[in-house]
């Protein structure tokens, strides 16, 4: 028999180019042969004299290999191009899927927003934080880029954002932001914030902001307030006022005066807000919107400390002028309690803006009538008892309404809406809620599609390493089996078309997919649901190739290792489908503080059952490098499921992702609660802020009209 194979090997010469074409064709000779040996055998030959005269029959070999690399060179060169494409193609368009499924630009901008959530409303966040992202096709030119980030070839925050002014010096928005930026960052002891202030200031001589910032400067260093021991603690603080440099306090009290006289006080944050979201554009994705919110949670807001501190402070000098007994000067502070407060409030254009507005009603109420009536202004005193009264309504019926309401239903509410809306005082419906909710499952749906594509390019890096170690330990030329196209679908169809489109049928039943709640109430079904994704398609693609492969290669004679026990496929069947009741079991929800016991004993079922499968695929990998004679199989298994992995992962990215991508802008665009704002940090925070800061306007013309 050593003889035939010689002689086969010699036929099929001419195609050895294509070994899986010189294998069919081998196959089929070898057949034929035998038939012809059979026969000679039945006429009463010998063994050697019946090959000899069955090959006579084929003629030369030369003249046979020949022969048969005319009769397959078109089927050959259609195939060598079609691999040549195949690999043109599919090689950077892997690689592409590969870098856009390592967009984890989600999972950055929700941590950096949990970290400016905390810090939102603080004079002095951290500005170091920034919000990660990567995106392929997003372009800022660089004026854009400027005043989106500042200048980042600069080393400090405060230089980048300086260098947005030097570039638009007549650009009343961004001296304010370049002043407020040095406020913010006030711990630089070289720099004469005074001079900087008033040097900048001249770019906007009609505007308080800067009086009241070198005001809010120099009170710092004159004087503060020291807290009072208190005997119970839900007692409201008491501070006694000390005066550290009464002449700096007295030109702190001249800037405070010269501000008031001015027409308008304004910071200007909301305006370079609304300029910097315009220039990112419409958020059509959770992660764009949420690097939004983090840009408006991230701003700079130091003047509310600087206003407080004003409110706080102006009293106190006026009972120091009337110790003194200059009263008419004493007078002429007090007089100013109304202008200054209009100009905070026309600033107030964030919630703690309101809010810190509402603080100087109250300390005006407390400490201004007492000082009028050491004036002898009786009237006047009850006047303004009334009118810091009117004013500080809104707020006040606002927080009373806020303690008396459940504000949203926690369970059916997203992750944002549980950090940010419950100290709105809002009430909120599920269905008002659904928006929201439906784009963080489309999110976390788009992170567990990447996470498929990289374990899917992961395979593939796998299959490489195979593929090499047995191209080398068997020293010859691989076996690269090419599927028929409907093989091909199949395997795409049933191992990633359908697992997907079940799981959106699903979905779409919320008693099955859970998705009437949030996904922290629904979080031990959803895992579920994922995990199940995750552990299919790579499963199915490479189950349906690996058939694939060994009913190819026991065509073409090439010798197959023996099938995986029953016990371990009904195992990783049962294992699949206590996953699937996991993912899809109608239970009941938890609260978002606590799982049911059932769910998470679901749960740990499906991790149960990921363990299994990588022992599984140990195993797998114990046999693939060692036993010698399935080469052949192993490296033409590697080397198909190469060519599947890579047209899944295209599946995945090219279909499944844009479906995804559209669901979420959908839903974006159809919330009515959190999204969509330019104004604020989210845009039922930015209605409240307005109807706040509406009834505050509202009371100041009922004071005018008196």
């Amino acid at each position: 028999m050593d003889k035939l194979n010689q002689s086969l090997d010699l036929f099929t010469e001419g195609l050895r180019s294509d070994p899986e074409i010189r294998l069919d064709i081998r196959k089929e000779l070898q057949s034929h042969l035998e038939e012809k040996i059979a026969e000679e055998t039945a006429q009463g030959h010998s063994n050697e004299e019946s090959l000899e005269l069955a090959l006579k029959t084929f003629g030369s070999p030369v003249e046979v290999a020949d022969g048969l690399a005319a009769a397959n060179r078109r089927r050959m060169n259609f195939r060598a191009r079609m691999r040549l494409l195949a690999g043109a193609l599919l090689i950077p368009a892997v690689i592409i899927c590969a870098f856009i499924s390592l967009d984890m630009a989600s999972s950055v901008s929700m941590l950096d927003l949990t970290s400016s959530v905390s810090n939102f409303g603080n004079p002095f966040p951290n500005t170091s934080s920034k919000t990660l992202s990567f995106n392929l096709f997003r372009h800022y030119t660089p004026e854009q880029e400027l005043i989106l980030h500042g200048d980042r070839n600069k080393r400090t925050h405060l230089e980048q954002q300086k260098a947005i002014w030097e570039r638009f010096p007549d650009n009343k928005i961004y001296a304010a932001n370049y002043i407020i930026s040095l406020i913010g960052l006030d711990n630089n002891k070289d720099c004469d914030f005074i001079a900087e202030i008033e040097r900048v200031g001249k770019s906007d001589p009609d505007n308080a902001l800067y009086n009241y910032l070198a005001a809010g400067i120099l009170l710092k260093d004159a004087c503060n307030e020291v807290g009072l021991p208190r005997e119970d603690k839900k007692a409201k603080p008491q501070y006694r006022f000390e005066i550290k440099d009464r002449a700096l306090m007295d030109k702190a009290m001249h800037e405070y005066l010269a501000g008031v006289n001015k027409k308008y006080c304004n910071s200007y944050t909301a305006d370079l807000l609304k300029q910097r979201l315009q220039i990112m554009g419409e958020a059509n994705s959770l992660t764009s919107q949420l690097e939004q919110m983090v840009l408006g949670a991230g701003t700079l807001l130091p003047q509310l400390s600087n206003y407080r501190n004003i409110g706080r402070y102006m009293p106190e000098y006026a009972n120091i002028l009337i110790k003194e007994g200059k009263k008419q000067e004493a007078q002429q502070y007090l007089n100013t309690w109304k202008q200054f407060f209009q100009h905070v409030n026309s600033d107030g254009d964030w919630l703690i803006g309101v809010l810190v507005t509402a603080a100087i009603a109250s300390i005006d109420a407390e400490k201004l009538p007492p000082l009028y009536n050491k004036l002898g202004m009786a009237e006047t005193a009850k006047t303004v008892t009334h009118e810091t009264e009117l004013l500080s309504i809104p707020v006040r019926e606002w927080k009373e309404k806020k303690r008396d309401k459940n504000t949203m239903p926690y369970s059916r509410g997203g992750i944002l809406p549980g950090m940010l809306l419950p100290a709105l005082g809002r009430e909120f419906t599920g269905e008002e809620l659904a928006p929201e909710r439906y784009a963080e499952y489309v999110l976390c749906q788009k992170i567990t599609q990447s996470m498929i594509d990289l374990i899917l390019i992961a395979g593939i890096m796998c299959a490489v390493s195979v593929a090499l170690y047995w191209r080398f330990r068997s020293g010859s030329r691989l076996l690269l089996l090419t599927p028929p196209p409907l093989t091909v679908l199949k395997i795409l169809g049933f191992g990633v078309v359908l697992p997907c489109v079940v799981y959106f049928v699903l979905s779409q039943i919320e008693l099955l997919s859970g998705y009437d709640y949030g996904i922290v109430a629904n979080g031990a079904r959803f895992v579920a649901q994922m995990a199940l994704l995750l552990l299919l398609i790579p499963a199915i693609v490479l189950m349906l190739t690996g058939r694939y492969v060994t009913a190819r290669c026991r065509e073409l004679g090439v010798e197959t290792p023996p099938p995986s026990g029953k016990i371990q496929k009904i195992s990783v069947i049962t294992g699949l489908a206590v996953l699937a009741f996991a993912a899809f079991a109608p239970l009941s929800m938890a609260t978002p503080q606590k799982l049911s016991p059932t769910a998470i004993i679901l749960l740990i079922a499906g991790i149960i059952l990921a363990v299994l499968i990588i022992l599984r695929v140990g195993q797998w990998e114990a046999v693939l490098f060692s036993v010698k004679k399935y080469s052949t199989y192993y490296g033409a298994t590697a080397r198909t499921v190469m060519l599947t992995f890579a047209l899944a992962v295209l599946v995945l990215t090219c279909v499944f992702r844009p479906i995804l991508d559209w669901r979420e802008a959908e839903f974006i665009r159809e919330d009515k609660i959190m999204f969509g704002s330019a104004e604020s940090f989210t845009k039922v925070e930015g209605d409240v802020t307005r109807e706040l800061k509406n009834g505050i306007d509202q009371a100041m013309t009922k004071i005018r009209e008196k």
